[in-house]
């Protein structure tokens, strides 16, 4: 099978992205991605491998990413993109197969040790990707019945049992100097299975690697909190489809609403339910989702995630800490869609301030 598609397939949602761009592309699919790998072995058609290629290495550069933004004044976000500007690939394990994935028999032998595979300029800004790799531990349920003529002792001892699948892959890391906005940006890959305890380990990585440039010294996160609250309360902003908060009466509501296009804000039960307790809440939790039209009949459905505890702001602790120190981005087909996303938190971190 085209290594294009591999590649795809190994880093793209199958409905809201990988579908959509093949759709776009005029390739017929099938139901999700195996059948759709199967369906186009089987007719050996001509894939238009330029065009999707050039998709993957967009999708490379922002899709399903972890972002946290950090201040700059305009000489130092020049300055850096100027040394980005200088860097120069050395080939590397994961450069010669770039904007494609390493295939998976040989990710085993790379390294985790972020290692850079390309420089990026456009109308939107500069930045320099990272590939390395990582393992990612899952758990599975283990259906007692398909392994054991009697599974009734395990059962008796234990309410479920698991197992533990191991598997490596390849991610991107992206530094990002936008032209129009006073952030450097450092977007990490945040697939299904990794932990947040990984995902800011390697955004300290990356964020070091900036430091190393010499035009800047990125310290703290911007809080994105004001952002939730914000966006919340901006009446037509989106739509929220999970939303976690907390109530004066010391409860913890986690509400979720995905498939009905409904948004949770006005949902029935939500307004009502706000209603009853007399008092604002406080949500500390929330992703909102955009209708974005990309032409040729393509709408896509980006997201932004924003995710604190049920503390809330008290979880800022000490001078310059972080409450939110940055947002989920996913479901992007390119940087058009990734593009509003950002342009709302831009929007609404100038309100706040």
């Amino acid at each position: 099978m085209s290594a294009v598609i591999e590649s795809m397939r190994e880093r793209m949602p199958w409905q809201a992205v990988g579908r959509m761009i093949l759709v776009r592309e005029g390739v017929n699919v099938g139901r999700g991605w195996d059948n759709t790998i199967e369906k186009l072995a089987e007719s050996k058609v001509q894939l238009p491998e330029g065009k999707l290629e050039d998709a993957l290495e967009e999708h490379n550069l922002c899709g399903e990413k972890f972002v946290k933004l950090y201040r700059v004044d305009d000489e130092d976000r020049l300055a850096l993109q100027e040394k980005i500007k200088l860097l120069e690939v050395v080939e590397n394990g994961f450069s010669s197969a770039y904007p494609k994935s390493v295939p998976s028999d040989a990710i085993n032998d790379l390294s985790g040790v972020p290692k850079l595979v390309d420089v990026v300029q456009n109308d939107d800004g500069v930045g320099a990707v990272y590939a390395h790799a990582t393992r990612l531990t899952t758990r599975v349920h283990i259906d007692l019945d398909q392994i054991l003529e009697d599974p009734s002792a395990l059962e008796a001892l234990y309410d479920e049992v698991v197992g533990l699948k191991y598997r490596n892959v390849q991610l991107f890391s992206v530094i990002w100097v936008p032209h129009n906005f006073p952030y450097v940006e450092i977007r990490s890959d945040l697939p299904a299975g990794m932990t947040m305890d990984l995902v800011h380990g390697i955004q300290k990585q990356i964020r070091l690697i900036c430091n190393e440039l010499g035009a800047v010294e990125l310290v703290d996160p911007i809080d994105l909190f004001p952002v939730l609250d914000a966006v919340y309360d901006a009446d037509g902003e989106g739509t929220v489809v999970e939303l976690s908060f907390t109530t004066t009466s010391a409860s913890v509501k986690n509400e979720k609403m995905r498939r009905s296009g409904l948004d949770l804000r006005k949902e029935p039960y939500h307004i009502h339910g706000k209603k009853g307790l007399g008092t604002p809440i406080e949500p500390f939790r929330m992703f909102v989702r955009w209708k974005v039209p990309l032409g040729d009949n393509v709408v896509s459905a980006p997201e932004m995630g924003l995710i604190g505890t049920s503390r809330g702001r008290s979880t800022v602790g000490l001078p310059g800490a972080v409450g939110m120190s940055g947002a989920v981005v996913r479901n992007c087909v390119g940087l058009a869609d990734y593009g509003r996303v950002l342009e709302v938190i831009h929007k609404y971190l100038g309100q706040s301030t």
